[in-house]
Protein backbone atom coordinates (compact mmCIF):
# COMPACT_ATOMS: atom_id res chain seq x y z
CA UNK A 1 0.00 0.00 0.00
CA UNK A 2 2.73 2.47 0.99
CA UNK A 3 4.63 1.66 -2.19
CA UNK A 4 1.59 2.64 -4.29
CA UNK A 5 1.07 5.83 -2.28
CA UNK A 6 4.76 6.78 -2.54
CA UNK A 7 4.91 6.20 -6.28
CA UNK A 8 1.66 8.09 -6.83
CA UNK A 9 2.85 11.07 -4.78
CA UNK A 10 6.16 11.10 -6.68
CA UNK A 11 4.36 11.07 -10.04
CA UNK A 12 2.03 13.88 -8.99
CA UNK A 13 4.89 15.98 -7.54
CA UNK A 14 7.00 15.76 -10.69
CA UNK A 15 3.92 16.34 -12.87
CA UNK A 16 3.09 19.59 -11.05
CA UNK A 17 6.73 20.70 -11.20
CA UNK A 18 6.65 20.36 -14.98
CA UNK A 19 3.28 22.12 -15.21
CA UNK A 20 4.56 25.09 -13.21
CA UNK A 21 7.84 25.20 -15.15
CA UNK A 22 5.89 25.27 -18.43
CA UNK A 23 3.53 27.96 -17.12
CA UNK A 24 6.38 30.33 -16.31
CA UNK A 25 8.69 29.38 -19.20
CA UNK A 26 6.08 30.23 -21.82
CA UNK A 27 6.40 33.90 -20.82
CA UNK A 28 10.08 34.02 -21.72
CA UNK A 29 10.38 36.64 -24.45
CA UNK A 30 11.13 35.62 -28.01
CA UNK A 31 13.32 37.94 -30.00
CA UNK A 32 13.48 38.16 -33.74
CA UNK A 33 16.91 37.29 -34.96
CA UNK A 34 19.13 38.37 -37.81
CA UNK A 35 17.08 38.43 -40.99
CA UNK A 36 16.69 42.06 -42.08
CA UNK A 37 13.68 42.86 -44.24
CA UNK A 38 15.90 43.81 -47.18
CA UNK A 39 17.23 40.24 -47.41
CA UNK A 40 14.55 38.09 -48.98
CA UNK A 41 16.01 34.75 -50.06
CA UNK A 42 14.29 32.45 -52.50
CA UNK A 43 12.20 29.89 -50.65
CA UNK A 44 10.55 26.65 -51.75
CA UNK A 45 7.33 25.39 -50.19
CA UNK A 46 7.13 21.59 -50.30
CA UNK A 47 3.61 20.18 -50.09
CA UNK A 48 2.75 16.47 -50.11
CA UNK A 49 -0.81 15.66 -51.21
CA UNK A 50 -2.59 12.32 -51.15
CA UNK A 51 -6.37 12.11 -51.61
CA UNK A 52 -6.92 15.66 -50.40
CA UNK A 53 -9.86 16.79 -52.55
CA UNK A 54 -11.76 18.08 -49.50
CA UNK A 55 -8.98 20.38 -48.26
CA UNK A 56 -6.58 21.08 -51.12
CA UNK A 57 -8.23 24.32 -52.25
CA UNK A 58 -8.32 25.65 -48.67
CA UNK A 59 -4.57 25.06 -48.48
CA UNK A 60 -3.75 26.49 -51.92
CA UNK A 61 -5.77 29.67 -51.38
CA UNK A 62 -3.88 30.30 -48.11
CA UNK A 63 -0.50 29.67 -49.77
CA UNK A 64 -1.38 31.94 -52.68
CA UNK A 65 -2.21 34.72 -50.20
CA UNK A 66 1.19 34.57 -48.46
CA UNK A 67 2.94 37.94 -48.23
CA UNK A 68 6.16 37.15 -50.07
CA UNK A 69 7.45 38.23 -53.50
CA UNK A 70 6.29 35.77 -56.14
CA UNK A 71 9.63 35.95 -57.95
CA UNK A 72 11.34 34.60 -54.82
CA UNK A 73 8.81 31.90 -54.09
CA UNK A 74 8.08 28.50 -55.59
CA UNK A 75 5.39 26.10 -54.43
CA UNK A 76 6.11 22.47 -55.28
CA UNK A 77 3.19 20.08 -54.86
CA UNK A 78 3.77 16.33 -54.92
CA UNK A 79 0.71 14.23 -55.77
CA UNK A 80 1.27 10.98 -53.90
CA UNK A 81 -0.68 8.56 -56.11
CA UNK A 82 -4.07 10.14 -55.33
CA UNK A 83 -7.17 8.35 -56.64
CA UNK A 84 -9.66 11.18 -56.04
CA UNK A 85 -9.93 14.67 -57.58
CA UNK A 86 -6.79 16.07 -55.95
CA UNK A 87 -4.75 16.26 -59.17
CA UNK A 88 -7.59 17.83 -61.14
CA UNK A 89 -8.24 20.48 -58.48
CA UNK A 90 -4.56 21.40 -58.25
CA UNK A 91 -4.20 21.69 -62.03
CA UNK A 92 -7.23 23.96 -62.22
CA UNK A 93 -5.94 26.18 -59.42
CA UNK A 94 -2.37 26.61 -60.69
CA UNK A 95 -3.13 27.02 -64.40
CA UNK A 96 -2.36 30.77 -64.30
CA UNK A 97 0.19 30.63 -61.46
CA UNK A 98 3.65 29.76 -62.80
CA UNK A 99 5.27 29.73 -59.36
CA UNK A 100 3.10 26.71 -58.48
CA UNK A 101 4.28 23.38 -59.88
CA UNK A 102 2.68 19.94 -59.64
CA UNK A 103 4.61 16.66 -59.76
CA UNK A 104 3.31 13.09 -59.81
CA UNK A 105 5.16 10.94 -57.30
CA UNK A 106 5.00 7.26 -58.21
CA UNK A 107 8.40 5.87 -57.27
CA UNK A 108 10.13 5.23 -53.96
CA UNK A 109 13.36 7.18 -53.53
CA UNK A 110 15.92 5.35 -51.40
CA UNK A 111 14.71 4.71 -47.85
CA UNK A 112 11.92 7.27 -48.04
CA UNK A 113 8.26 6.29 -47.86
CA UNK A 114 4.92 8.08 -47.64
CA UNK A 115 5.20 11.82 -46.99
CA UNK A 116 8.99 11.55 -46.58
CA UNK A 117 9.20 10.07 -50.08
CA UNK A 118 7.20 12.95 -51.58
CA UNK A 119 9.39 15.50 -49.79
CA UNK A 120 12.52 13.69 -50.97
CA UNK A 121 11.39 14.00 -54.60
CA UNK A 122 10.32 17.63 -54.22
CA UNK A 123 13.62 18.60 -52.60
CA UNK A 124 15.39 17.52 -55.78
CA UNK A 125 13.16 19.93 -57.74
CA UNK A 126 13.53 22.81 -55.27
CA UNK A 127 15.78 25.77 -55.98
CA UNK A 128 15.18 27.78 -52.81
CA UNK A 129 17.69 28.59 -50.09
CA UNK A 130 15.13 27.42 -47.54
CA UNK A 131 12.56 24.62 -47.74
CA UNK A 132 9.24 25.40 -46.05
CA UNK A 133 7.20 22.31 -45.22
CA UNK A 134 3.52 22.12 -44.39
CA UNK A 135 0.53 19.78 -44.84
CA UNK A 136 -2.52 20.12 -47.05
CA UNK A 137 -4.85 20.25 -44.04
CA UNK A 138 -3.11 23.37 -42.68
CA UNK A 139 -4.24 26.92 -43.48
CA UNK A 140 -1.24 29.22 -43.16
CA UNK A 141 -1.24 32.86 -41.96
CA UNK A 142 -0.25 35.54 -44.46
CA UNK A 143 3.09 36.35 -42.79
CA UNK A 144 4.14 32.74 -42.29
CA UNK A 145 7.25 32.79 -44.45
CA UNK A 146 8.70 35.99 -43.02
CA UNK A 147 7.83 34.94 -39.48
CA UNK A 148 9.92 31.77 -39.76
CA UNK A 149 12.68 33.43 -41.78
CA UNK A 150 13.13 36.01 -39.01
CA UNK A 151 14.40 33.24 -36.73
CA UNK A 152 17.27 32.09 -38.94
CA UNK A 153 20.89 33.02 -38.35
CA UNK A 154 23.98 31.54 -39.97
CA UNK A 155 24.05 28.82 -37.31
CA UNK A 156 20.33 28.00 -37.27
CA UNK A 157 19.08 25.50 -39.83
CA UNK A 158 15.62 24.48 -38.71
CA UNK A 159 12.70 26.55 -37.40
CA UNK A 160 9.25 25.39 -36.30
CA UNK A 161 6.09 27.41 -35.99
CA UNK A 162 3.03 26.46 -33.98
CA UNK A 163 -0.02 24.57 -35.24
CA UNK A 164 -3.42 23.93 -33.79
CA UNK A 165 -6.78 22.75 -35.10
CA UNK A 166 -9.10 25.40 -36.43
CA UNK A 167 -12.05 25.50 -34.01
CA UNK A 168 -15.40 25.26 -35.78
CA UNK A 169 -18.92 25.08 -34.37
CA UNK A 170 -18.32 21.44 -33.43
CA UNK A 171 -17.31 20.72 -29.82
CA UNK A 172 -14.98 17.94 -31.02
CA UNK A 173 -13.04 20.43 -33.17
CA UNK A 174 -12.78 22.88 -30.25
CA UNK A 175 -11.42 20.15 -27.98
CA UNK A 176 -8.87 19.16 -30.61
CA UNK A 177 -7.87 22.80 -30.97
CA UNK A 178 -7.27 23.08 -27.23
CA UNK A 179 -5.40 19.77 -27.18
CA UNK A 180 -3.06 20.71 -30.03
CA UNK A 181 -2.31 24.13 -28.58
CA UNK A 182 -1.73 22.61 -25.14
CA UNK A 183 0.79 20.09 -26.50
CA UNK A 184 2.51 22.65 -28.72
CA UNK A 185 2.76 24.91 -25.70
CA UNK A 186 4.86 22.33 -23.88
CA UNK A 187 7.22 22.12 -26.85
CA UNK A 188 7.54 25.91 -26.84
CA UNK A 189 7.99 26.20 -23.07
CA UNK A 190 10.88 23.74 -23.11
CA UNK A 191 12.32 25.37 -26.24
CA UNK A 192 12.30 28.68 -24.35
CA UNK A 193 14.70 27.19 -21.80
CA UNK A 194 16.85 25.51 -24.45
CA UNK A 195 15.48 21.96 -24.34
CA UNK A 196 14.82 20.57 -27.82
CA UNK A 197 11.99 18.23 -28.75
CA UNK A 198 11.29 18.10 -32.47
CA UNK A 199 10.36 20.13 -35.49
CA UNK A 200 6.70 20.33 -36.46
CA UNK A 201 6.08 18.52 -39.73
CA UNK A 202 3.16 20.68 -40.82
CA UNK A 203 4.78 24.01 -39.96
CA UNK A 204 8.55 24.21 -40.38
CA UNK A 205 11.42 25.51 -42.46
CA UNK A 206 14.84 23.98 -43.00
CA UNK A 207 17.94 25.47 -44.58
CA UNK A 208 18.56 23.68 -47.89
CA UNK A 209 22.28 23.35 -47.18
CA UNK A 210 21.58 21.58 -43.87
CA UNK A 211 18.95 19.35 -45.44
CA UNK A 212 21.38 18.09 -48.07
CA UNK A 213 24.10 17.52 -45.48
CA UNK A 214 21.85 14.73 -44.17
CA UNK A 215 21.70 13.18 -47.62
CA UNK A 216 18.00 13.99 -47.88
CA UNK A 217 15.06 11.84 -46.85
CA UNK A 218 16.14 9.11 -49.23
CA UNK A 219 19.18 8.50 -47.03
CA UNK A 220 17.47 8.91 -43.64
CA UNK A 221 16.08 5.77 -41.99
CA UNK A 222 12.33 5.76 -42.45
CA UNK A 223 10.03 6.76 -39.62
CA UNK A 224 6.38 7.74 -39.68
CA UNK A 225 7.46 10.82 -37.70
CA UNK A 226 9.62 12.09 -40.55
CA UNK A 227 9.77 15.59 -39.01
CA UNK A 228 11.60 14.35 -35.91
CA UNK A 229 14.01 12.25 -38.00
CA UNK A 230 14.99 15.30 -40.04
CA UNK A 231 15.27 17.46 -36.89
CA UNK A 232 17.54 14.84 -35.29
CA UNK A 233 19.75 14.44 -38.37
CA UNK A 234 20.16 18.20 -38.81
CA UNK A 235 20.87 19.05 -35.17
CA UNK A 236 23.30 16.14 -34.77
CA UNK A 237 25.43 17.85 -37.42
CA UNK A 238 25.84 20.87 -35.16
CA UNK A 239 23.11 23.10 -36.57
CA UNK A 240 20.93 25.19 -34.27
CA UNK A 241 17.15 25.24 -34.08
CA UNK A 242 14.33 27.53 -33.06
CA UNK A 243 10.68 27.11 -32.12
CA UNK A 244 8.27 30.03 -32.16
CA UNK A 245 4.75 30.63 -30.93
CA UNK A 246 2.97 33.72 -32.22
CA UNK A 247 0.13 34.84 -34.47
CA UNK A 248 2.20 35.09 -37.65
CA UNK A 249 3.48 31.51 -37.42
CA UNK A 250 0.23 29.83 -36.34
CA UNK A 251 -0.97 27.16 -38.77
CA UNK A 252 -4.62 26.11 -38.58
CA UNK A 253 -5.02 22.38 -39.22
CA UNK A 254 -8.39 20.84 -40.03
CA UNK A 255 -9.78 18.69 -37.23
CA UNK A 256 -9.86 14.89 -37.26
CA UNK A 257 -13.45 13.87 -38.07
CA UNK A 258 -13.75 10.80 -35.83
CA UNK A 259 -12.42 9.52 -32.53
CA UNK A 260 -11.24 6.29 -34.15
CA UNK A 261 -9.14 8.19 -36.69
CA UNK A 262 -7.72 10.22 -33.83
CA UNK A 263 -6.64 7.02 -32.08
CA UNK A 264 -4.76 5.99 -35.21
CA UNK A 265 -3.10 9.42 -35.27
CA UNK A 266 -2.05 9.16 -31.63
CA UNK A 267 -0.78 5.62 -32.13
CA UNK A 268 1.48 6.86 -34.91
CA UNK A 269 2.75 9.65 -32.69
CA UNK A 270 3.52 7.27 -29.82
CA UNK A 271 5.34 4.89 -32.14
CA UNK A 272 7.41 7.78 -33.44
CA UNK A 273 8.00 8.98 -29.86
CA UNK A 274 10.10 5.87 -29.24
CA UNK A 275 12.94 7.71 -30.98
CA UNK A 276 12.67 10.85 -28.84
CA UNK A 277 15.36 11.67 -26.25
CA UNK A 278 14.97 10.02 -22.83
CA UNK A 279 13.68 13.22 -21.21
CA UNK A 280 10.72 13.45 -23.59
CA UNK A 281 9.93 9.75 -23.23
CA UNK A 282 9.86 10.33 -19.48
CA UNK A 283 7.52 13.30 -19.88
CA UNK A 284 5.11 11.35 -22.09
CA UNK A 285 5.02 8.42 -19.66
CA UNK A 286 4.59 10.78 -16.73
CA UNK A 287 1.72 12.54 -18.46
CA UNK A 288 0.01 9.21 -18.96
CA UNK A 289 0.60 8.14 -15.36
CA UNK A 290 -0.96 11.21 -13.75
CA UNK A 291 -4.52 9.90 -14.08
CA UNK A 292 -3.74 6.43 -12.60
CA UNK A 293 -1.72 8.09 -9.82
CA UNK A 294 -4.59 10.36 -8.75
CA UNK A 295 -7.08 7.49 -9.02
CA UNK A 296 -4.83 5.46 -6.72
CA UNK A 297 -4.70 8.34 -4.22
CA UNK A 298 -8.52 8.53 -4.27
CA UNK A 299 -8.63 5.25 -2.33
CA UNK A 300 -6.35 6.54 0.45
CA UNK A 301 -7.02 10.27 0.64
CA UNK A 302 -10.03 11.12 -1.54
CA UNK A 303 -10.33 14.79 -0.54
CA UNK A 304 -6.65 15.48 -1.16
CA UNK A 305 -6.77 13.59 -4.47
CA UNK A 306 -9.72 15.65 -5.68
CA UNK A 307 -7.98 18.87 -4.62
CA UNK A 308 -4.90 17.82 -6.59
CA UNK A 309 -7.06 17.18 -9.65
CA UNK A 310 -8.70 20.57 -9.23
CA UNK A 311 -5.29 22.25 -8.91
CA UNK A 312 -4.10 20.52 -12.06
CA UNK A 313 -7.18 21.75 -13.94
CA UNK A 314 -6.68 25.32 -12.71
CA UNK A 315 -2.99 25.46 -13.71
CA UNK A 316 -3.80 23.82 -17.04
CA UNK A 317 -6.57 26.33 -17.72
CA UNK A 318 -4.29 29.29 -16.95
CA UNK A 319 -1.64 27.84 -19.23
CA UNK A 320 -4.01 27.32 -22.17
CA UNK A 321 -5.41 30.83 -21.76
CA UNK A 322 -1.87 32.22 -21.93
CA UNK A 323 -1.18 30.21 -25.06
CA UNK A 324 -4.36 31.32 -26.82
CA UNK A 325 -3.53 34.96 -26.04
CA UNK A 326 -0.01 34.58 -27.45
CA UNK A 327 -1.25 33.21 -30.76
CA UNK A 328 -4.18 35.62 -31.02
CA UNK A 329 -6.98 33.07 -30.74
CA UNK A 330 -10.34 33.99 -29.28
CA UNK A 331 -10.10 32.67 -25.70
CA UNK A 332 -11.68 29.28 -25.19
CA UNK A 333 -14.75 29.33 -22.97
CA UNK A 334 -14.51 28.06 -19.40
CA UNK A 335 -17.06 25.35 -20.23
CA UNK A 336 -14.91 24.12 -23.14
CA UNK A 337 -11.84 24.05 -20.90
CA UNK A 338 -13.69 22.05 -18.25
CA UNK A 339 -14.96 19.56 -20.84
CA UNK A 340 -11.39 19.39 -22.15
CA UNK A 341 -10.29 17.91 -18.82
CA UNK A 342 -12.75 15.04 -19.30
CA UNK A 343 -11.66 14.73 -22.94
CA UNK A 344 -8.03 14.47 -21.80
CA UNK A 345 -8.78 11.63 -19.42
CA UNK A 346 -10.72 9.66 -22.02
CA UNK A 347 -8.18 10.38 -24.73
CA UNK A 348 -5.17 9.46 -22.60
CA UNK A 349 -6.61 6.16 -21.40
CA UNK A 350 -8.03 5.21 -24.82
CA UNK A 351 -4.76 5.99 -26.58
CA UNK A 352 -2.79 3.88 -24.09
CA UNK A 353 -5.08 0.89 -24.68
CA UNK A 354 -5.21 1.36 -28.47
CA UNK A 355 -1.42 1.62 -28.67
CA UNK A 356 -0.97 -1.89 -27.31
CA UNK A 357 -3.72 -3.49 -29.38
CA UNK A 358 -2.45 -5.57 -32.35
CA UNK A 359 -4.09 -3.18 -34.81
CA UNK A 360 -2.09 -1.65 -37.68
CA UNK A 361 -1.98 2.11 -38.08
CA UNK A 362 -3.89 3.61 -41.01
CA UNK A 363 -2.13 6.64 -42.47
CA UNK A 364 -3.34 8.45 -45.61
CA UNK A 365 -5.17 5.35 -46.78
CA UNK A 366 -2.12 3.12 -46.28
CA UNK A 367 -1.73 0.43 -43.64
CA UNK A 368 1.40 0.23 -41.49
CA UNK A 369 2.27 -2.33 -38.85
CA UNK A 370 4.43 -1.40 -35.85
CA UNK A 371 7.46 -3.08 -37.41
CA UNK A 372 7.08 -0.84 -40.48
CA UNK A 373 6.99 2.47 -38.70
CA UNK A 374 10.45 2.81 -37.21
Amino acid sequence: MWVIITISIAVVAVFFSIQLLSLFAIDKSQKRLNNPDNHLPKVSILLAARNEEKLIRRSLFAIDALHYPKDKLEILIGDDDSDDKTTQLVKEFIIDKPHFKLFSINEQLGKARGKANVLAHLAHKATGEFYFITDVDVKLPNNWIQSLLNQFTEKIAIVSGTSTCEPTSSLFSKLQSIDWLHFMGYIQSFANIGIACTSVGNNMAVRAKAYWETGGYENIDFSITEDYKLFKEVTERGWGWRAILDTDSLGMAWHIPSFREMLHQRKRWLIGAQELPLLWKFLIVLYGLFVPAVIALLFFAPINALLLWLLKTVIQTLYIKKLSKKVGLVPYSVSNLLVYEIYLIINTLSTAVFYFLPIPSIWKGRTYHKSDLT
